[in-house]
């Protein structure tokens, strides 16, 4: 299953010193939802630290607890460096990719790199109450019980394409995608830009990021084997695509890790 990995506590140091982010997959909601995630400041920041965001394909639910906001946010195509300050306590959704066009009919390229206030999109349920709650478990039950509500158990064509693509990044071509689902490819660029915010040829670059993240972090497999499968030219062109995006070699994330 495609499951996006975010590793601000690998790429700044200070990140694990003073920021605890938790995720929670919950069961209940897997259809729509990757994850709930929690982030908190131990204690009064002294100054910024980096949250660096990795593009995933998916846009989140983000609750502000210290100023008291709710928004939509759409990933970037690029890392961003988002800047933490003071006291932070954060909570959000992780829809999966396509999700969000498929529950609010609002094209994902139109959230893309910027975030939109929560009742601008949904305009059905309110669900400010949760700013209220100090409980983080009350908390997390009161979203979930908000992505319930939202669920279909509908097959989620445009999901299934996600996974599908992820499986096999190495096998896929564009042309190939284009032919597979019926559309010419000028077509093809628009129904992926409508669901997922990206042309397919970024998303395949999304979807490589992650299982090459996935392999190191998870499998005991050399480098060299990690660049094939996931469909490199070779082991540099595979270090490279990895600093690109996180800023350091996939050797430094494997140190790091341990």
């Amino acid at each position: 299953m495609y499951y996006p990995k975010q590793i601000p506590y690998l790429l700044d140091k200070e990140f694990k010193k003073n920021i605890e982010y938790i995720e929670y997959k919950i069961k209940e909601i897997e259809n729509n939802c990757l994850c709930i995630w929690t982030m908190q400041s131990k204690k009064t920041l002294a100054k910024p630290i980096s949250n660096n965001i990795l593009p995933d394909a998916c846009i989140d639910i983000i609750i502000d607890f210290t100023n008291k906001t709710i928004c939509f946010a759409g990933f970037s195509k690029k890392t961003k460096n988002f800047q933490l300050d003071k006291q932070i306590d954060y909570m959000g959704a992780r829809l999966k990719p396509s999700i969000f066009y498929s529950i609010f009919h609002i094209k994902a390229d139109d959230i893309m790199d910027h975030q939109i206030q929560f009742k601008m999109i949904e305009k059905e349920i309110c669900i400010d109450k949760i700013l209220e709650l100090e409980n983080q478990n009350e908390r997390i039950q009161y979203l979930k019980k908000y992505l319930l509500q939202k669920q279909t158990n509908k097959e989620q064509l445009f999901i299934k394409i996600v996974e599908e693509l992820y499986l096999e990044p190495k096998e896929q071509r564009v042309t190939e995608i284009a032919k597979k689902l019926g559309y010419h490819e000028r077509q093809l660029n628009r129904v992926f830009k409508t669901n997922y915010g990206v042309t397919p040829k970024v998303l395949l670059n999304i979807l490589r990021l992650h299982l090459c993240l996935t392999l190191i972090l998870e499998k005991n497999m050399n480098l060299i084997d990690i660049a094939n499968l996931c469909g490199f030219y070779d082991q540099s062109h595979f270090i490279k695509e990895i600093k690109k995006y996180t800023g350091i070699s996939p050797m430094k994330i494997i140190e790091e890790y341990k």
